[in-house]
C-alpha cells in the first residue's frame, strides 16, 4: 500500500505535466518544448514568494501564475506571429526549443548554475500510519491536490462555456470562429492553465527533494512527452491515466526490482503498451483533440 501510494502521487506529477503538454497539443498541435522550463520558473517564483515570507498556499499560487503568464507569453510573442504568418509545423518546434534555451541561460546565470535549498517548513511533514505502513503526509497532500486539480480541469472542459469552447476550438478551429468563439483567447487560456498546471508539479518535486536548480525540469520533459503517448496524443484522460501508471510502475521497480532500472522498466513497458496498442490507452488512429 505504501508503494501504491508513493507511486500514484509521482504519477500524479506526471499526470499534472502530461495534461498541460496534451492540452497545448490537443488545441494547437503543438508540442511545447518549454514546458519544463515554465515549471521551473514557477517553482523559483514560489521560492521568491517563499523567501518573502507568504504562506505556502499563496507561495503555491504565486507561483502557478508566474508559470501560467509566462506561458501565454511564450504564445503571444513567439507562437501567435507563427501562426499568423502559417509557419510549418516545424518552426513551432524550433521556436520552443529556442525558447527553453533562452529561459534555461536566464536562470543559469541568475543562480550561477548553483542549487538553490528549497524550504520544507510550511509544507506537510511526518507520516500517517495506514495499516501498518507509514504513508509520507507531502505524498498524501501531493495526491490530493493534484486529483482536485485533474478533477477541476475536468468539470472546466466538460461543463463550463470557456471550456467549451476550448473543445469546439481543438475540434475545428475555423468552425468555432465562425461561431463567435476567440480562438487567440482560447490558446491564452490553454497556455495559462498548463503553464499553472506545470507549476503545481515542479513545485512539489521541489519540496520533496528539498532543492531546486535551473535544470530542475529538464528530466520532467521526456517524461511529460511519454505520459501523453502513453496515455493517447491529445486525450486529457490519457495524460492523467498515463502519468498514475508510469509514475507506479518507476515506484515499484525502484521497491522490488532495482533503482538502477527504474527507468528501464517504466520506458520497457511504454514500449510493450505501444506495440500491443500505438495509439495508446485512449488515443485514435488520428490524434484525438481534447
Amino acid at each position: 500500500m505504501q508503494q501504491t501510494i508513493n507511486g500514484l502521487a509521482l504519477g500524479s506529477t506526471y499526470a499534472l505535466l502530461g495534461v498541460g503538454v496534451t492540452l497545448v497539443w490537443g488545441v494547437l498541435g503543438i508540442l511545447n518544448f518549454a514546458h519544463a522550463q515554465i515549471l521551473t520558473w514557477g517553482s523559483f517564483a514560489a521560492l521568491a514568494a517563499l523567501h518573502l515570507g507568504l504562506p505556502v498556499p499563496l507561495a503555491i499560487l504565486v507561483g502557478m501564475v508566474a508559470a501560467g503568464l509566462l506561458s501565454v507569453l511564450l504564445d503571444l510573442a513567439v507562437l501567435a506571429p507563427l501562426r499568423a504568418r502559417k509557419a510549418p509545423e516545424f518552426s513551432f518546434v524550433v521556436a520552443t526549443i529556442g525558447v527553453s534555451l533562452v529561459l534555461t541561460t536566464i536562470l543559469r546565470t541568475y543562480t550561477d548554475a548553483q542549487t538553490e535549498a528549497f524550504p520544507r517548513q510550511g509544507f506537510p511533514v511526518g507520516a500517517f500510519e495506514v495499516a501498518g505502513q507509514n504513508v509520507p503526509r507531502l505524498q498524501v497532500v501531493m495526491l490530493a491536490i493534484a486529483i482536485v486539480a485533474m478533477a477541476g480541469l475536468a468539470f472546466w472542459l466538460n461543463r463550463t462555456k470557456s471550456g467549451r469552447a476550448v473543445r469546439a476550438v481543438a475540434h475545428n478551429r475555423e468552425t468555432a470562429e465562425l461561431l463567435g468563439v476567440n480562438s487567440q483567447l482560447v490558446f491564452s487560456i490553454c497556455f495559462f492553465v498548463a503553464g499553472g498546471l506545470a507549476a503545481v508539479a515542479g513545485i512539489f518535486v521541489a519540496a520533496s527533494a528539498a532543492q531546486v536548480s535551473y535544470s530542475s525540469g529538464d528530466g520532467l520533459l521526456l517524461v511529460a512527452f511519454a505520459v501523453i503517448i502513453l496515455g493517447g496524443m491529445g486525450s486529457v484522460k490519457g495524460a492523467i491515466v498515463g502519468g498514475l501508471v508510469l509514475g507506479v510502475i518507476e515506484v515499484y521497480a525502484t521497491s522490488y526490482v532495482s533503482s538502477v532500472f527504474r527507468e528501464i522498466i517504466a520506458f520497457a513497458t511504454i514500449l510493450a503498451v505501444l506495440v500491443a496498442r500505438p495509439s495508446g490507452f485512449f488515443g485514435k488512429k488520428e490524434a484525438a483533440r481534447v
